[in-house]
């Protein structure tokens, strides 16, 4: 019975504990607290001085306590000697440190292992367990091409690409290709973020570890991005005079690596617009301009027209002519903002309408070197012109003006015979 209390015991107090540590948690970088990842906290991760554990005996004797690394790379060995009754009638058991067993640089599983070892002299048929409790944090130093240099504060699980979000991310001219991580004074290997963002593969952006060195180079060759793509470099927002409508243009100074293309520095742009102009955009080199069909391109990366690319190319992509054209006999003739699935009849609509005059039968709209009728009054597409030609004879109104203008003559023509 006395077992069963001291057990509710402990894991009350080990509740309160983690609520206190997880409500301490920021997402500065000085914090401890970290995107976890639940495959690193496994019988592989290494223990060092920082880290505290739970640590739990089950069998003919059973309880549990808290201990933390100690600066030498120790676990203590708690044995509990006697019990008290506390003022709430619960029993509470007094442990006393009969050992310190090494684990420095040991995995879990490992230390489980040594821990066991050690209890298996003080009981017999018993079983051990370690659990991670909370992460030690440690000092990164991050220099080069980042916006704060310095050291940084991190846990086990960040990897080297948080690290460089502590230090605010690299510069402009900072490549994301080719970083190195040095440990112990010398390059431990070379980090590929642009690798890791296209594979997911944990290999090109590894996890950091006590005292390493984090340095971003400056980029070797590069290529600007600049247009309808959404951007990762900062963007701005334009509106257009003649539509009204805001749009989001970018330009941006990305790492070239060897054999790149055109697909690939879309992606890199952060992808293309909804008003990107597919078919007029094209790559800036020294010497002239080389056309891209970025249907294409995006369709198939085979694709001649997705050329590779140089030091120093600039690639553009314009936005398209988001508008459509109402002229002729209408109340307010005007470009308008392209809407889609709209009509002749609606766009008409927006000028205003017809005036009396208008030929609304004989109304049609312009479309590359196409002529459509509005008489089945078609959806209209971006660029497209509507024009409402003027009517050049209407007959009743024509009519009766020309009878009106004879009357009168032939009036004035009797009132003058009859004076005379």
């Amino acid at each position: 019975m006395k077992n069963k209390h001291i057990l509710a015991l402990i894991s009350f107090l080990i509740l309160v504990i983690m609520s206190v540590m997880c409500g301490q948690e920021t997402t500065t970088p000085d914090s401890a607290a970290s995107s976890f990842e639940s495959s690193v906290v496994t019988d592989d991760y290494v223990l060092m001085p920082g880290d505290s554990v739970i640590i739990t005996i089950s069998g003919v004797t059973t309880y549990s306590y808290i201990t933390g690394i100690t600066y030498d790379g120790k676990a203590t060995i708690n044995m509990p000697v006697t019990t008290v009754l506390t003022p709430q009638g619960v029993y509470e058991a007094r442990h006393d440190i009969v050992e310190a067993v090494p684990v420095y640089r040991l995995s879990l599983k490992a230390a489980r292992d040594s821990l066991k070892t050690v209890f298996r002299k003080y009981y017999r048929n018993i079983n051990v367990d370690i659990t991670l409790l909370g992460m030690r944090r440690f000092a990164v130093i991050v220099v080069g091409e980042v916006k704060y240099p310095g050291i940084m504060r991190a846990t086990p699980v960040d990897r080297v690409s948080t690290v460089i979000a502590y230090a605010g991310g690299t510069t402009t001219l900072g490549t994301r290709s080719k970083i190195e991580l040095k440990r112990n004074g010398a390059l431990h290997r070379t980090v590929n973020l642009e690798k890791f963002d296209k594979t997911g593969d944990g290999s090109f952006n590894p996890y950091v570890q006590d005292a390493d060195i984090i340095f971003i180079p400056k980029m070797l060759k590069s290529v600007i991005v600049k247009g309808a793509v959404f951007g990762k470099r900062g963007y701005e927002l334009r509106v257009s005079q003649l539509t009204a409508a805001m749009e989001r243009t970018s330009e941006g100074l990305y790492e070239l690596n060897e054999g790149e293309r055109v697909s690939d520095f879309i992606t890199k742009a952060g992808g293309l617009t909804p008003w990107a102009d597919h078919k007029n955009a094209y790559v800036e080199r020294t010497g002239g301009r080389i056309p891209i069909d970025l249907t294409a391109v995006l369709s198939d990366e085979a694709s001649p027209t997705n050329v590779e690319l140089q030091d120093n190319d600039v690639i553009v992509i314009p936005s398209i002519n988001a508008i459509v054209y109402v002229q002729g006999q209408v109340v307010t003739p005007s470009a308008f903002p392209y809407q889609p699935n709209l009509k002749a009849s609606d766009y008409i609509g927006l000028a205003g309408g017809p005036l009396d005059d208008a030929n609304y039968s004989g109304a049609f709209v312009v479309r590359g070197k196409k002529r459509i009728s509005v008489r089945k009054d078609p959806v209209i597409e971006q660029g497209d012109r509507i024009y409402v030609p003027r009517q050049i004879f209407k007959f009743w109104q024509d009519y009766v003006a020309i009878t009106s203008v004879a009357a009168s003559l032939l009036i004035s023509y009797l009132t003058l015979r009859t004076v005379k």
